[in-house]
């Protein structure tokens, strides 16, 4: 019957359940009151736990995520903010600094401030966890506590030492970057000058040169950040032993408990991870700070050519452009025009010639206010340049220089250019009008056509038409032509002077000419020599008179 007794002893215990019977054990009910109780508090633990490992993965993937959003939010911030301001800068601004040098400021020191950014977290949080641990193990003892921080004098000597180390390896680091950088750009935009002239070994020898010292000096700041670690665990185990000598006396002594003693080394123990990760972020912040320094070095460029607070806007200009007792120059000390005193009557061609460097190129920036003469004033319809605003002032010029300067954009892009809102129509008769719209339309892509970085899918005489087309799109009362046609050959300087013709139609126009027989009809020709006007009249005029324009129309043309 032993077979029977399971079944009995289920069958008698839980038929109750099973025949809905008013009376159950004592002891069934018990039984079951514990397993709900089980369950519950199994079922509480699973959720609380659950909510808490929720909790941390949430808050986790939130402060790396914001972690991340924050730092790429001020790099691109950062990013738009200073090229906005390089953007507001005058060209002297420009003249005095490498583009290389510019560009590693605005990319590798960038990068370098990112990590700055994203360090923040560290150097923000950890210092309260290391305040609450100080707290705390003075509460604990007040006397260890004072003994375990005996080492700090010596761990800030130390870590003072190497972070100075560590910032100017850094520092020159970034330098090294950006010579680095502006040998890159040099030697990429002169591509075909290394290859014509075989210079491709020394070009690669000295951009070699260039990495080894950028590699020196950051094994410099290597070496330095390489020390911090090894000598902060030092000092921080020669305090936990000390810790442990003198508690461990204590406790001889019946002075202090030995579970006191316990809680102390081990609360000192738990402030190791927070000063670690800040003796790193320190580390890290000592060679990003360099990098965040030198962005903020062009914010603090401030541009010498601006607005005056009454400066005003100008009509179309009607009359005439003065130059009076002007004097520039580019370093404050050699002056590259010299009591220039000159008149451009409206509708006049006015024609700049001399030797190169006799200051040429330099009243047509002058005029175009890239920069601000040291004496003198000049004035449009007898208003000083300086009282007009900067923007009003260029709405009146058009220029067309020496180097015709196109984007990587398309030919339709290039030449709205000057005026974004142009139709179509307009575009063409531009195109029309600078002897370019026939051979744009040869093109695979007619005007969509890309033209290559800086143009290089054009001929010269083919983008400089671009350029004159942009210039007339613009339709400025003022022109300024800084040699337009002096690179060209012969076919194409005839078609380039039959789009310049156009351009010059009812306007006034400043024209500094490399080719004489290009001016044979201006209105007024200003010899120039070492900053200084020579000569002035027609053509005619200073041919007859056998000075240095007489000479240099012989050479020119036999």
């Amino acid at each position: 019957m032993g077979h029977l007794t399971v079944p009995w002893f289920l069958l008698s215990n839980f038929s109750p359940i099973f025949l809905k019977k008013k009376t159950t054990p004592a002891w069934t009910e018990e039984w079951l009151g514990n397993v709900s109780v089980s369950v519950a508090l199994g079922i509480c633990t699973i959720a609380i736990g659950g909510t808490l490992l929720l909790g941390k993965c949430t808050t986790g993937y939130l402060r790396r995520y914001l972690r991340s959003w924050l730092s790429r939010k001020i790099v691109i911030d950062t990013q738009h903010n200073i090229s906005k301001h390089l953007l507001s800068m005058d060209m002297g601004f420009f003249q005095s600094r490498k583009s290389g040098e510019l560009l590693s400021r605005m990319t590798n020191d960038m990068r370098m401030l990112s990590r700055t950014v994203s360090m923040l977290g560290i150097i923000i949080t950890e210092p309260f966890a290391i305040i609450f641990g100080v707290a705390w193990i003075f509460y604990l003892n007040w006397q260890l506590a004072l003994i375990s921080f005996l080492a700090l004098p010596l761990a800030g000597i130390v870590i003072s030492h190497l972070s100075r180390k560590m910032r100017k390896a850094a520092k020159k680091a970034f330098e090294h970057l950006a010579d680095a950088t502006t040998a890159m750009v040099q030697f990429m935009d002169g591509i075909k000058t290394v290859k014509s002239f075989m210079r491709e070994h020394y070009e690669l020898s000295r951009f070699t040169k260039i990495l080894q010292n950028l590699f020196n000096v950051g094994m410099k700041g290597a070496r330095a950040r390489a020390r911090v670690r090894p000598l902060v665990e030092l000092l921080a185990g020669t305090g936990a032993m000390i810790i442990l000598f003198v508690g461990g006396r204590w406790v001889l002594m019946g002075k202090m408990r030995f579970e006191d003693l316990m809680a102390f080394y081990g609360s000192l123990g738990l402030m190791y991870q927070p000063a670690k990760s800040l003796s790193n972020a320190n580390s890290e912040a000592q060679e990003c700070l360099p990098a965040a320094e030198r962005v903020f070095e062009i914010f603090d460029a401030k541009p010498e050519v601006t607005d005056s607070k009454d400066a005003i806007e100008i009509d179309k200009f009607a009359e005439k452009i003065e130059f009076k007792n002007i004097k520039f120059s580019y370093n404050g000390i050699d002056d590259v025009i010299n009591n220039i005193n000159l008149t451009i009557n409206a509708g006049d061609l006015v024609a700049l010639v001399g030797p190169s460097g006799a200051g040429k190129s330099t009243i047509a920036d002058l005029l175009a206010r890239f920069y601000d003469p040291q004496a003198g004033s000049i004035t449009i319809d007898g208003i000083d340049l300086k009282k007009i605003k900067i923007n009003s002032l260029l709405s009146q010029i058009a220029i067309v220089s020496q180097e015709p300067f196109l984007f990587h954009d398309t030919i339709e892009n290039n030449i709205k250019y000057a005026r974004p809102e142009a139709t179509e129509n307009e575009i063409i008769e531009a195109a029309k009008a600078a002897s370019i719209h026939e051979e744009i339309l040869s093109l695979p892509q007619g005007y969509k056509t890309v033209v290559g970085d800086r143009g290089s899918m054009l001929s010269g005489g083919q983008r400089q038409r671009v350029c004159i087309a942009r210039a007339i799109l613009k339709n400025s009362p003022i022109l300024i032509l800084d040699e337009a046609t002096s690179s060209l050959d012969t076919e194409n300087e005839k078609l380039v002077q039959n789009a310049l013709h156009h351009l010059m139609e009812n306007r006034t126009s400043l024209v500094i000419a490399h080719r004489l027989s290009t001016i044979r009809h201006a209105d007024k020709v200003i010899v120039l020599d070492n900053g200084n006007i020579t000569a002035e009249g027609s053509h005619d005029k200073l041919i007859e008179e056998k000075g240095t324009y007489a000479q240099l129309w012989a050479l020119q043309t036999g």
